[in-house]
């Protein structure tokens, strides 16, 4: 039996994630997943309550706390983030959540951002985004909402936010401060520039750590919320893909991991910051704190949404058990889908063919733009033959095989929740065991 256990949470788009691991063998005891709410109070907004997100979590916390066999030494998580909050000096929330995928500057950057361009936001932070994510979302706070940023004792995402709830600490890690995108990256400290073009000061930001670094134990509060204990510690994580990458050992250079949920991404380690940024990567600081690489990350952004729309419309309209007849009609089409092509990157639409072609034409769209991305990272020296694919495609008996046999990759599937069990390592990683 477990001496000692850490939980690893996945805070992602669709849902809340979480794994209770044992701390000495790091095998997986037990997984609980909760959907994730959202509210567009105008369209295009795309907004989270701060206070329902923490009893989210702490839900799922609870539930692996009371299957927990021995004490939980530590708790980490990893997240899609880029979600902004304001709060006050109490820690309570000012704003709700607004989430990465919110649109209300697409296209139109605020006044603040004036002269910025995505290619100067990715050299400082890692991320090129000027519209969208908290540079975004402060730029519009600043221009519609000045009197609110000004008294915030706190401009935070959730993330920290969350840390603080636990713990009472504000903390964030470098790898999730990327999709701040108010980090110099390099220097691993706060961007002074991009500070003051929104009338933010350092004292209101939380402190930057490393990932896997021990934040503090719970507050008696967090401790009664969670099923824990105070001696249960809070540790730094980082950004979901990295933490995949962490738990299915894609470590090296010429590795990838293929992680498939409402966007598509593909996370390759690198030793050069700048071959990431001059590929138009997306940049994390991965390893590179302790001498190993960074990792340079892509996405085929938002193809979830259209698959389901196929699978919902099309393919099994108001089937109970839609994922089994998605998986066993393509499994029924001849590779080529007898001559149909789908595009997932454009707008989903009505197509003629057989509910196996449909499907089988489905999953190759998915595989083929996984292989365009590919092929156009090649001649920046981004070369892979070897990927785990996680998420729940990869549960697919037949997914993987379609994506292998287009990609030419030597492919193996992964967990489904790699990115909780990544966290779970960084938690045992900060508490020391």
């Amino acid at each position: 039996m477990p001496t000692a256990c850490l939980i690893g949470l996945d805070l992602g788009t669709s849902a809340i994630k979480g794994a209770l691991l044992d701390a000495a063998g790091g095998c997986a005891l037990r997984s609980v997943e909760r959907a994730t709410r959202y509210r567009h109070p105008h369209p295009e907004w795309v907004e989270a309550d701060a206070e329902e997100l923490y009893n989210d979590l702490t839900g799922v916390i609870r539930e692996l706390a009371a299957a927990s066999p021995a004490p939980v030494r530590a708790l980490a998580a990893a997240a899609a983030s880029g979600n902004t909050l304001l709060a006050d000096a109490q820690g309570r929330p000012l704003t709700p959540v607004i989430n990465w995928m919110d649109r209300r500057c697409a296209g139109k950057p605020p006044p603040a951002l004036a002269g910025l361009t995505p290619a100067d936001v990715r050299r400082v932070t890692g991320w090129p985004c000027v519209d969208s994510f908290p540079l975004a979302h402060l730029a519009w706070l600043r221009a519609h909402r000045p009197a609110l940023l000004d008294r915030a004792a706190h401009v935070c995402m959730n993330t920290d936010w969350l840390l603080f709830r636990l713990t009472g600490q504000w903390a964030m890690d470098d790898s999730t401060a990327a999709t701040f995108h108010l980090l110099d990256q390099p220097a691993r400290r706060w961007h002074r520039p991009y500070l003051e073009r929104l009338g933010v000061t350092e004292p209101q930001l939380s402190r930057v750590t490393p990932s896997g670094t021990a934040v503090g134990p719970l507050t008696a509060a967090a401790a009664a919320d969670t099923g824990l204990t105070t001696e249960t510690v809070a540790v730094a994580g980082c950004f979901d893909h990295p933490a995949a990458a962490r738990a299915v050992g894609v470590s090296q250079p010429g590795r990838l991991l293929l992680s498939c949920g409402t966007s598509w991404v593909g996370l390759t380690p690198h030793g050069d910051r700048d071959a990431i940024l001059a590929a138009e990567l997306l940049c994390d600081p991965f390893l590179s704190d302790r001498g190993g690489p960074w990792a340079g990350i892509f996405s085929v952004p938002a193809i979830g949404p259209v698959i389901n729309w196929y699978v919902d419309r099309l393919i099994a309209p108001g089937e109970r058990d839609r994922l089994r007849i998605f998986d066993e009609s393509a499994a029924q089409a001849a590779p080529g889908a007898d001559g149909l092509v789908i595009n997932l990157l454009e707008p989903p639409r009505p197509v003629a063919g057989s509910r196996a072609a449909i499907s089988r034409a489905v999953m190759e769209g998915a595989a083929r733009a996984l292989r365009d991305k590919l092929l156009a990272l090649a001649p920046h020296g981004f070369r892979s033959n070897q990927a785990v694919m996680v998420g729940g495609p990869s549960k697919s008996p037949v997914w993987p095989g379609i994506l292998a046999e287009l990609s030419g990759l030597k492919l193996t599937v992964g967990s489904a929740h790699a990115g909780a069990v990544g966290a779970a390592l960084l938690a045992g990683e900060g508490k020391g065991e």
